[in-house]
C-alpha cells in the first residue's frame, strides 16, 4: 500500500519522530510500499490552505496513493471537505483516513467543525478515546470510528540509558503544569480544579518526598520546577513511584501518552481510572488504579511498602510489555493493517468485518464500552 501523510506538523519527521520512523519502518517491512510525508501546517502557514491541498493532490496522484492518512486532524483549520473529496476523486480512489489526539469535553471544548467535516468524509476515525465523543461523531455522520490510543514514541523515549535510581530522591512524582481557567463552564476549569486538588492531596500526603514537576506550582513545597519534555523519563527514574495524575478528559479508554512513556520508564505508575483504560493496560500487572484521589493515594502507599526489588522487578516487566506492544509504531501498524484490509474487501465488492484490536484485552460484551462504533466495513 502506497501511503500519504498529512502530519500534524511544521516538520514531520522532527514533530512526530515516533509516527514517522514507524511508517518508514512499515516501509522497510515491506508492509507499505511506500511513505510521503507532508506536514500540514508547514506548507499552510509558508503558503496558505489552498496550496496545502494542491500539494497534498500533486503528491497523491504521483505516488498513485492508496490511502492517505490526515494525522490528528484537527485546530485550527479551515473547513477541509473540497481539498478532501479532490483526494478522493483521483482515478485510484485511495482511502482517505484521520485520527484524533486531543482530549475533549462533553459539553464544552468539543471536538470541532474541521474534524468532523473530516471524520464524515474518512473511510476510518482513529480515536484515542470513545464514549461521548465516538456519539458525537456518529450523529455528525461519522462512520467505522475506531479507538486507536497514544503510544509511547519509541524514538524519544525507552532506550534507558541510566538505571533507575537504587536511593529514589522521592516518593512519588508528578510532571504536569498547573493548568488555569476562570470560566466555570469550560471544560478545562474543573480540568485544572481536579488537577490543583490531586496536587494538594499528594503534597500534604508526601511532603518533600512527593516531586512536584510543571509550570505554575510556585509556592507548593514539593514543587522542583519545569522539566522539559524530553527529560521526563529521567525524571520518573528519580522516583518510587510515578503519578499519572487527573486525566484530562473521561471519555471511555482516553489516555494520552504519558502513561505510556511513564510506564516505559521502568518505574511503578499510578493513575487515575477511566472507563476502559484497564483494558488497554491491566491494573496491578501494568500500572495501579483508583477511581479518586484517595484511591490514588492508597496504591501509591501499597507500592511503597513492597521491597524496592520486587517493585522494580514488576515495573521492568511492564516496561518489556509497552516497548513490545505499545509504542508509536506499533500504532502505525495496526492503522495500517485496518485501512489495508478494509481497502482490499472493497476493491472485491465485499463487506469488511469490524477489526480485531490487538492492545485490548477481552472482557465481557456487556461489562465494557464499545471500542468500535458505527462500524460499516
Amino acid at each position: 500500500m502506497r501511503l500519504l501523510v498529512l502530519y500534524q506538523a511544521r516538520d514531520a519527521a522532527k514533530d512526530h519522530p515516533g509516527y514517522f520512523a514507524g511508517f518508514e519502518r512499515l516501509v522497510a517491512e515491506g508492509v507499505l510500499s511506500s511513505h510521503t510525508a507532508i506536514p500540514y501546517y508547514g506548507v499552510a502557514e509558508a503558503r496558505g490552505w489552498d496550496a496545502l491541498w494542491s500539494e497534498a493532490y500533486q503528491a497523491a496522484r504521483q505516488i498513485e496513493a492508496d490511502a492517505i492518512f490526515l494525522q490528528f486532524f484537527h485546530g485550527p483549520i479551515p473547513d477541509p471537505a473540497e481539498g478532501i473529496q479532490r483526494l478522493q476523486r483521483l482515478p485510484g480512489k485511495p482511502l482517505v483516513f484521520t485520527s484524533l489526539g486531543d482530549p475533549f469535553g462533553r459539553w464544552t471544548k468539543r471536538v470541532g467543525p474541521c474534524f468532523e467535516a473530516a471524520s464524515s468524509l474518512a473511510a476510518v476515525t482513529f480515536l484515542t478515546g470513545m464514549g461521548y465523543l465516538a456519539r458525537q461523531l456518529e450523529r455528525r455522520g461519522s462512520k467505522n470510528l475506531v479507538l486507536m490510543p497514544h503510544g509511547c514514541c519509541q524514538v524519544r523515549f525507552g532506550a534507558q540509558t541510566e538505571p533507575v535510581a537504587s536511593h529514589p530522591d522521592f516518593d512519588a512524582v508528578f510532571v504536569g503544569s498547573r493548568l488555569r481557567s476562570r470560566n466555570p463552564s469550560s471544560h478545562f476549569f474543573w480540568v485544572a480544579r481536579h488537577r490543583a486538588e490531586f496536587v494538594a492531596a499528594f503534597t500534604k500526603r508526601y511532603g518533600r518526598r512527593f516531586g512536584l514537576f510543571g509550570n505554575g506550582w510556585s509556592g507548593n513545597a514539593s514543587w522542583q520546577g519545569p522539566v522539559p519534555f524530553l527529560e521526563q523519563e529521567a525524571t520518573y527514574r528519580r522516583s518510587a513511584v510515578v503519578l499519572g495524575g487527573m486525566p484530562n478528559a473521561t471519555h471511555d479508554y482516553y489516555l494520552s501518552d504519558r502513561p505510556f512513556i511513564a510506564a516505559a520508564s521502568g518505574v511503578p505508575l499510578v493513575d487515575r481510572w477511566v472507563r476502559g483504560v484497564d483494558r488497554i493496560l491491566t491494573h496491578e500487572r501494568d500500572w495501579w488504579l483508583a477511581p479518586d484521589i484517595d484511591g490514588m493515594i492508597r496504591c501509591c502507599d501499597r507500592l511503597l511498602e513492597m521491597p524496592q526489588s520486587d517493585r522494580l522487578a514488576v515495573a521492568a516487566q511492564t516496561r518489556e510489555r509497552i516497548l513490545a506492544s505499545h509504542t508509536q509504531y506499533h500504532r502505525c501498524r495496526e492503522m495500517v493493517e485496518i485501512v489495508s484490509n478494509l481497502r482490499q474487501k472493497r476493491q472485491r465488492g465485499e463487506r469488511a468485518q469490524a477489526p480485531a484490536l490487538s492492545f485490548l484485552s477481552p472482557g465481557p460484551a456487556f461489562a465494557v464500552p464499545p471500542a468500535i462504533v458505527n462500524w460499516q466495513g
